[in-house]
Parts: C-alpha cells; sequence; structure tokens
C-alpha cells in the first residue's frame, strides 16, 4: 500500500513540474529573430498587453488585427503607413512557391499601378531563409516603398488566412483597413486592377 502511494505521489510531482514547464514555456515571449537584410523585409510582431475583442478575422468587413511590423532597418512600419489611402494587398505567400513567385512577378510587373495602394507579403516564421531566394527570383527588394515582404512572428496568418490554397490575397480598404476581398490562388491581373489604387 505505501508503495503504491509512493508512486503515486511520484506520479503527480512529474506531472505538476511539467505542467508548470509547460505552462512557462507557453507564455515566454517569441524569440528575437534577427533582422533580415533586404530592403522591403519585415517581421510581424504581437502588440503586447493590449486587449483585443475577439473577431473572425476572415470575414468580409472584418478589421486587420493589431501587430508591429519591423523592417529590415529594424524601424516599426505603423499603421499609417498601410493606411496610404490605396487598398493594402496583403498575400500569404511561401517563398519557394512557384504560384506564389509567378503572382509576386506579375504585380512588380505592372508596378506603374501602385500610386496609393500596398503590398504586404507575409510568410510563415519557419521560411525566414527563403526570402532571399525568394529576393533573388522575383526583386521585390527593388520596391521598398510599395512592398514588404514579412516574416509572420505575431502569428497572423493564422487569424487571417484559410490555408486552402497559395497564394491567399486578402484586400483591405486603405482607410479603414477592412477586409473587403479574398482571393485564393494565382489571379491574373484583371482580376486584382480593380482594387489597386
Amino acid at each position: 500500500m505505501k508503495r503504491n502511494v509512493l508512486i503515486l505521489s511520484c506520479l503527480l510531482i512529474i506531472s505538476v513540474v511539467a505542467f508548470g514547464q509547460k505552462k512557462k514555456k507557453k507564455n515566454a515571449e517569441l524569440p528575437v529573430v534577427s533582422t533580415l537584410n533586404l530592403p522591403g523585409t519585415a517581421f510581424l510582431r504581437p502588440i503586447s498587453n493590449q486587449l483585443e475583442p475577439k473577431f473572425d478575422y476572415k470575414q468580409m468587413d472584418a478589421p486587420l488585427p493589431k501587430f508591429n511590423i519591423i523592417n529590415y532597418e529594424n524601424k516599426n512600419i505603423t499603421k499609417e503607413v498601410l493606411q496610404s489611402g490605396g487598398n493594402l494587398v496583403m498575400i500569404m505567400f511561401n517563398p519557394t512557391c512557384e504560384h506564389c513567385e509567378e503572382e509576386t512577378k506579375t504585380l512588380i510587373e505592372n508596378i506603374f499601378l501602385f500610386k496609393k495602394s500596398k503590398i504586404l507579403l507575409v510568410a510563415a516564421a519557419i521560411q525566414t531563409s527563403n526570402i532571399s531566394y525568394f529576393d533573388a527570383n522575383v526583386k521585390f527588394s527593388q520596391y521598398p516603398s510599395t512592398i514588404t515582404v514579412s516574416v509572420d512572428s505575431a502569428h497572423v496568418i493564422d487569424k487571417l488566412f484559410t490555408y486552402k490554397t497559395l497564394p491567399q490575397i486578402n484586400i483591405y480598404d486603405g482607410k479603414n483597413l477592412r477586409l473587403i476581398r479574398t482571393f485564393e490562388g494565382l489571379q491574373p491581373l484583371d482580376t486584382l486592377r480593380l482594387y489597386i489604387e
């Protein structure tokens, strides 16, 4: 009987210690990733200590959630920059995806259409090492005032995108940053042109 109580006590202590470590790990801050040294690159960072109302950010008219965008010079890109008066074209992409590459090249070939609109490409944090490869293929860093390629360390991808097809393009109105249209997969310029200012 004493043996069973001793074994049960040991198991209880082990599970309490393991749960405590797991909880600490879960609440730990995100690791600081060194910034990319390419113009037009950024990291998305969560805004701490702010309660955010619960929204289904994938629904039309949902606001863009709060997060910080830290660019390659370690400067914060403000919400005012994204609210340029033109729509924000936010694209979830994978730097090694051929469709994502093709869509970005199409946008770059027509960069002259983006007088007010901005492009924000968001890749999963695990893709950080592939951003240089992506830039070598599409040359996004030549357009840092219009295109920002970001690595998601704020977990906005989970909130905003459906993961059905890459690239996924979310269009936000340039004044209020509310979702006005979602596209999945490769889109012809004629479709996107309606939303570019």
